[in-house]
C-alpha cells in the first residue's frame, strides 16, 4: 500500500582528461571519432568517450551531437561544470526546437540534482515552451513542483501530462524509453495517488523491462527513495517477476 508517504518528495536528481591514445601525423576520419565514441559510452567507458567526442568537436566545431554527447558523458562520470559547459555549447548549435528543448531539460536536470529547484523549474518551463509536443517536460514540472512542496500544482500539471502522455512513446528513443511513465509513477507515490502508481509503473516496465527492473529493485531498497514505501507490495513484486527477462536497451543516448 502507499501510505504516509505524502509529503516525502526525495531530494536527489531524478539525474576529464587523460592522455591521448596517441600522437603524431596521423589522424582519424571524422566520422569514426563519432563512431569510436558512441561504441565506447555504449560500452560504459565515458572518459575515453569523452576523448573520442573532443576530438570530433575539433574537426566538427559547430556540431550539436558532439557537444551534447560530451555533454552526456561529463554527466555519467559526475562532472556536472563540464556537464553543463558543453550543454551551453550545444545550445548555441541546436538546429530545431525539439533539441533545443531536449538540451534545456537536460539544463535543468543538472540544477535539480543541486537541489537548485527554482532554476530547474525555469529550464523545464522553456523546454516545454520549446517543443510542448513531448510530455516529459510537464512531468519533469510536476515534479519539480512537487520538490517544492506546491503539491495542487504539481497534481494540475500532472493532469494535463495525463492527457497526452500516449505521445510519450513518439519522443522516447532507447535508454529513455519509459522513464516519462517511471517519473509519474513516482509522482503519484508522492501524492498518495495508488492505482496511479501502479499503472505507470507497468507501463515503464512494459517499455523498457530491464532499465526499470534493475531500476526498481534500487529504488525499494533505498530509504530514500519514495518507491522504497511499496516494497512490500504484492502488485510490485509480480510486475518485476513479469518483466524480469525483457529486451536489452541501448545505454547511450545522444
Amino acid at each position: 500500500m502507499v501510505s504516509g508517504c505524502a509529503k516525502q518528495v526525495v531530494r536527489n536528481a531524478v539525474p576529464f582528461e587523460f592522455d591521448k591514445v596517441f600522437s603524431g601525423v596521423f589522424s582519424t576520419p571524422q566520422e569514426d571519432w563519432k563512431e569510436k565514441g558512441l561504441g565506447l559510452a555504449k560500452e560504459g567507458n565515458y572518459d575515453e568517450a569523452v576523448e573520442a567526442f573532443k576530438n570530433h568537436v575539433l574537426e566538427n566545431p559547430e556540431s550539436f551531437f558532439g557537444f551534447n554527447a560530451l555533454a552526456v558523458c561529463y554527466k555519467n562520470v559526475g562532472d556536472s561544470s563540464m556537464a553543463m559547459k558543453n550543454y551551453e555549447r550545444a545550445l548555441e548549435f541546436a538546429s530545431s526546437n525539439e533539441d533545443r528543448a531536449k538540451i534545456l531539460a537536460n539544463i535543468g536536470n543538472l540544477y535539480s540534482a543541486a537541489k537548485k529547484y527554482q532554476v530547474a523549474l525555469g529550464f523545464y518551463k522553456e523546454a516545454y515552451q520549446e517543443f510542448g509536443k513531448n510530455p516529459l517536460y510537464l512531468i519533469l514540472i510536476a515534479r519539480t513542483f512537487l520538490f517544492l512542496d506546491e503539491y495542487p500544482r504539481a497534481r494540475k500539471v500532472l493532469g494535463a501530462a495525463e492527457d497526452v502522455q500516449k505521445d510519450l512513446d513518439k519522443y522516447e528513443k532507447d535508454d529513455d524509453r519509459g522513464l516519462g511513465y517511471y517519473l509519474m509513477a513516482q509522482s503519484y507515490v508522492a501524492l498518495d495517488e495508488e492505482v496511479k502508481v501502479f499503472q505507470y509503473l507497468e507501463k515503464a516496465l512494459r517499455a523498457n523491462p530491464e532499465k526499470f527492473v534493475r531500476k526498481l529493485n534500487q529504488d525499494i531498497v533505498d530509504e530514500q527513495s519514495l518507491l522504497y514505501t511499496i516494497r512490500d507490495d504484492s502488485r510490485l513484486r509480480k510486475a518485476l517477476q513479469r518483466y524480469s527477462h525483457g529486451p536489452s536497451p541501448q545505454r547511450f543516448h545522444s
